[in-house]
């Protein structure tokens, strides 16, 4: 497993295992996922953020567009829409259970230790343990799909 450190914790990851599974995962955008307007519009967005936000999902093998469960917190009025989304990594965070919201340009990122059963709803069958969740809060411009 790779090793990074966020907020003075280490935290281990199996990308190449989470770059597998992200390979057969439809994205968030299609029938076979979700395809409502929310995860339509979402898809096309989050493609169009900024470099390190796109850096720092890359660095645990997690592909933006697929597998999250996403809600469009505030839609567009003033040209901008906000989302929380939630993601999935094979790996596990060392000597706590959660990081605090970590800010990663237009994004804050938190995470936490999976402790919960499998299978879940909200996690893909193909995932196994150990695992971690990703969430994000994220604004970007609005787009028409």
């Amino acid at each position: 497993m790779e090793e990074i450190t966020l907020n003075d914790f280490i935290v281990k990851i199996d990308k190449d295992k989470t770059l597998e599974l992200y390979k057969a995962l439809p994205k968030v955008s299609d029938k076979a996922h979700c395809g409502c307007e929310d995860c339509q519009l979402f898809a096309k967005q989050i493609q169009h953020a900024s470099p390190e936000v796109l850096k720092f999902f890359k660095q645990f093998g997690v592909d933006p567009t697929k597998e999250a469960e996403v809600w469009r917190a505030m839609p567009n009025k003033d040209g901008f829409d906000t989302y929380s989304a939630d993601y999935h990594f094979i790996g596990v965070i060392q000597g706590t259970d959660e990081l605090d919201w970590i800010q990663i340009g237009e994004a804050s990122f938190g995470l936490a230790n999976h402790d919960g059963d499998l299978p879940s709803p909200m996690i893909p069958s193909t995932f196994s343990k150990p695992i971690v969740e990703l969430a994000v809060r994220i604004t970007m411009p609005h787009i028409e799909i």
